[in-house]
């Protein structure tokens, strides 16, 4: 505990008011301290707004239940997780044993690690005061993680098969495995899998709790246009949202994390998030200085516009970069069923599970086009598996061939799976006589112009190769509700650093709610196979061996074998087909008068960059 402790003027209004207890008695006993050495730019002040956008329409205010809030970095604004993964960049390698601490605010194994005990800060409090505990971690597990009717961001045995929670005292809990663990197992229970609700608020929509509520009440208990509700650990709550329009949220006066100078954060007074609709429109706003920061959905390709305005806007270009990573991948849902089903999209699929389909396919691409059209050619036209020396191909690195333009090869292979007939049109047909389509989902308004790049390869596998594919242009949560049904075969995104790849595996593998290679794939692991089918194809089936090692092993030179062996899988089946890596996977435009963010402050999907970077700690000189 630190001597004494200040606030914001906006809140000392308001207990002068007697609106609010004083400062002393909303923060915990020991409230978490945030370290001038981790701010490049010291202590900062308090006051002003941050402007931002978000990427889609929020669904609900009930993360628990698996709803998004809009992206956009609303959730690392509401949620606080047990444990933090992404500042790890800032320690030095040889001092990292695994997370940082957050909600938990220390752990410790017993001598062969089947039981981790996690302590909690203690006397932290939601934003309406009522006192953070392990009630909420309880609920959190036996009636989210547990209860297979929630729709819940981790699944039931996303600790473990067999994994057990016990209740020691008010902020300590322990978890019980079968079989000894690492410290990825830790990592899991950070963003965005280890992230309590409010059990004070929530139980009384949970139909273990009420029996005239079901389910789909639970789900929708905090719907997205109703504020009466809504809490938050995090550093600001929900006060406004404006469906379509905006989302407005302002400081939590119960914050439980302080800088050295006992001032509680976060220094902003409030956050307002405009929806992006257009990014057009977005790119637009931002060259004329409208954010505060704008770190998502900046289009690259206006570099050169970006840095000739910055000087009379007044903000300052960064690039956030995530090494070794896809920006513009093509995953293949090896289990899609589109709407109505039938069998030419039963033809269709088993075209798109095959692996010497999906080689032709990328073989057809112009990477280099993509590359310099939609990225000034600062990206590369290089595999995810760069460096992972191929023993059956020497002088390579896995997948290195099928990152090439190579029609004729592409055009052969086509031929030999029995695509050899064209229509009128000179698109392939199936032996069927079908023509085959390709359906690609491309989310609009989101990081990068994805259905411009789609659009793109359409235009390339028609001329090279032949191959008809229809673009769907989405509104993100559109897309997202596709996928969850399983409606999606063809979806473009990136994907995580690939040594990340078993602690944020959503992207490449099917566990942990990650459908992107095979929905119901990732439903079947997910439930432990009470649910879904089976993975069709044998590679899928051994990552998901693979990734259950690899969050257990306690050898960190174990786990990146383990890791790159993930990563090689996806790369021999050319599942995604990667087109463009390694640019800056933000490009950030920043206000000059914005202090305390990192420079360089690399990409981390497991932070939601730029949680990565302690926004908590972010001031506007004013």
């Amino acid at each position: 505990a630190l001597p004494s402790y200040n606030e914001a003027p906006f809140l000392t209004k308001m207990v002068e008011q007697g609106k609010l207890p004083p400062v002393i008695s909303r923060l915990p006993k020991e409230p978490l301290v945030m370290k001038e050495g981790a701010m490049s730019d010291g202590i900062g002040e308090y006051g002003g707004v941050f402007r931002h956008v978000i990427g889609g329409r929020p669904e609900g205010w009930n993360w628990m239940a698996g709803q998004h809030q809009g992206w956009g970095g609303i959730n690392i604004t509401l949620m606080e997780c047990l444990v933090r993964q992404g500042p790890l960049w800032q320690v030095k390698s040889e001092e990292q044993s695994g997370p940082l601490p957050n909600l938990a605010k220390s752990w410790n194994w017993n001598y062969n690690k089947t039981e981790l005990t996690m302590n909690l800060v203690e006397g932290a409090r939601w934003s309406d005061g009522d006192p953070f505990d392990v009630e909420d971690v309880r609920f959190w597990w036996e009636d989210n993680v547990q209860d297979e009717k929630v729709t819940s961001r981790m699944p039931k045995d996303g600790m473990g098969v067999g994994t057990t929670m016990s209740i020691v005292n008010p902020y300590t809990f322990r978890f019980n495995f079968r079989e000894s663990q690492g410290p990825a197992r830790i990592s899991s229970l950070a963003y965005i899998q280890g992230c309590p609700g409010p059990s004070h608020i929530l139980k009384q929509f949970h139909p273990r709790y009420n029996s005239s509520k079901n389910y789909e009440d639970y789900k929708n208990a905090q719907p997205a246009d109703d504020m009466s509700n809504i809490v938050s650990l995090g550093m600001f709550v929900t006060i406004v949202h404006k469906p379509d329009e905006l989302v407005i949220m302002r400081r939590n006066p119960y914050y439980w994390k302080v800088d050295e100078k006992g001032n509680q954060l976060p220094y902003m007074d409030k956050v307002v998030l405009t929806l992006a609709e257009d990014l057009e429109v977005l790119n637009l706003r931002a060259i004329a200085g409208d954010f505060t920061v704008m770190g998502r959905h900046i289009d690259i390709a206006k570099l050169p516009i970006f840095l000739d305005n910055a000087p009379d806007q007044d903000y300052r270009v960064q690039f956030w970069r995530q090494p070794e990573s896809g920006i513009a991948n093509l995953y293949f849902n090896e289990s899609w069923i589109p709407e109505g089903g039938g069998a030419e999209a039963e033809e269709v699929l088993s075209f798109a599970q095959q692996v010497e389909f999906r080689r032709a396919l990328s073989l057809g691409i112009e990477r280099d086009q993509i590359n310099e059209v939609f990225f000034l050619s600062i990206g590369e036209s290089t595999g995810l598996c760069r460096g992972f020396d191929d023993p059956n191909n020497p002088g390579k690195y896995y997948g290195e061939d099928d990152v090439r333009l190579d029609p004729d090869m592409a055009n052969a292979i086509l031929d030999g799976l029995g695509l050899d007939k064209k229509d009128s049109e000179g698109y392939r047909l199936m032996p069927s006589g079908a023509r085959l389509t390709l359906p690609i989902t491309a989310i609009v308004a989101s990081f990068e112009d994805y259905p411009g790049m789609s659009e793109m390869i359409a235009q390339h596998w028609k001329k090279n190769i032949g191959i008809h594919a229809r673009v769907d242009s989405l509104e993100r949560s559109l897309a997202s509700t596709r996928g969850q049904n399983n409606q999606t075969l063809i979806s473009i995104w990136e994907s995580s650093g690939r040594d990340a790849v078993l602690i944020t595996p959503q992207h490449l593998l099917a566990v942990a709610g990650g459908g992107n290679p095979d929905r119901l794939g990732m439903e079947w692991y997910d439930s432990g196979g009470t649910a879904g089918r089976e993975p069709v194809s044998a590679f899928i089936k051994e990552q998901q061996t693979l990734y259950v090692e690899g969050i257990s092993t306690s050898d960190g030179n174990r786990y990146l074998e383990l890791a790159r062996r993930v990563v090689e899988l996806n790369c021999e089946m050319v599942n995604p087909i990667t087109t463009v890596m390694n640019k800056p996977t933000y490009t950030a435009i920043i206000k000059r008068n914005v202090h305390n963010i990192p420079n360089p402050l690399p990409f981390s999907y497991h932070a939601q960059t730029s949680g990565n970077g302690f926004p908590e700690t972010w001031w506007i000189e004013r």
